[in-house]
């Protein structure tokens, strides 16, 4: 069994694919086995996915013979339940992973393992936005978006904006246990899984970053930079976003009360928090 399980789930990404697989293969860590399924493609994306798995048949499987058209919270949810390394990290078709994520990632893993050893954990790093050339747009992307790392580890802020972004994420085994399976009601598996980990163990951000996150016109998930204008038509839409996110959050957090989450949202669209 490989230390790591890389979960990559893949739709017609046959354009940036290989640069994808290929920084994956160019880690420094090498301790890792890379899991990919398909979601029901009909461009080239399977066929790049069969010729890697042909030369690197010991590090990179094609999970087939399942369902397709999951959607990609579902499609992350069945390459996890396929993931029995001792710590799982995904991938997008897209990005390109710099040199020494792996590595990066697991050195802060270990540390917090040292610090909580029975709690699900859950570590995540910061992200350089670029462009479809690799151009650099922004060095961190918690700046650029105004995210604020250290909210993802308390549940109820956590409820209410995540923070963890699934490309940068590494979990260990425990947090597997508490997030699995994903269901059908999770808006993003990434943020499920934040959830799952902040209700039952510890979110740790390593502020420095681990990917080039790839920005295109066919992103499933994007980032947008924050200013006035994008946060006023955030606001505007607040309750139909919460709405859409809520069944979500009573399946995870049962307790959850729609009031206390519409709070949490608005207070941090204004608030930096402590």
């Amino acid at each position: 069994m490989s230390k790591i399980s890389i979960c990559m789930a893949t739709y017609n990404g046959e354009k940036y694919l290989k640069e994808q697989i290929d920084s994956i293969l160019a880690q420094s860590n090498q301790e890792w086995e890379l899991l990919i399924r398909d979601d029901g493609s009909h461009d080239n994306t399977v066929s790049i996915i069969k010729d890697y798995v042909g030369k690197y048949s010991n590090k990179i499987s094609l999970i087939e013979g399942d369902k397709s058209y999951l959607g990609a919270s579902l499609n992350f949810g069945q390459l996890l339940e396929y993931a029995n390394g001792e710590y799982i990290m995904f991938s997008d078709q897209d990005d390109v992973w710099l040199p020494n994520k792996i590595e990066l990632t697991l050195i802060a893993m270990k540390s917090a393992e040292q610090l909580y050893p029975d709690k699900p954990l859950l570590v995540h790093t910061d992200l350089k936005v670029v462009d479809p050339n690799l151009n650099i747009i922004a060095e961190s992307m918690w700046g650029y978006q105004k995210l604020f790392p250290e909210i993802g580890d308390n549940l109820s802020t956590m409820m209410a904006r995540n923070v963890v972004t699934g490309c940068a994420t590494m979990i260990n085994s425990k947090a597997k246990a508490v997030s699995t399976p994903i269901p059908k009601e999770a808006v993003m598996y990434d943020w499920w899984i934040g959830i799952s980990v902040a209700k039952h163990g510890k979110i740790i951000p390593v502020g420095a970053p681990s990917i080039l996150y790839r920005q295109h016109s066919d992103n499933v998930i994007g980032v947008q930079k924050m200013n006035i204008l994008l946060l006023l038509k955030k606001v505007w839409s607040l309750r139909q976003l919460i709405s859409a996110n809520y069944r979500m959050i009573k399946k995870a957090v049962p307790h959850a009360s729609f009031a206390s989450l519409l709070l949490n949202k608005f207070l941090l669209k204004f608030h930096r928090p402590n």
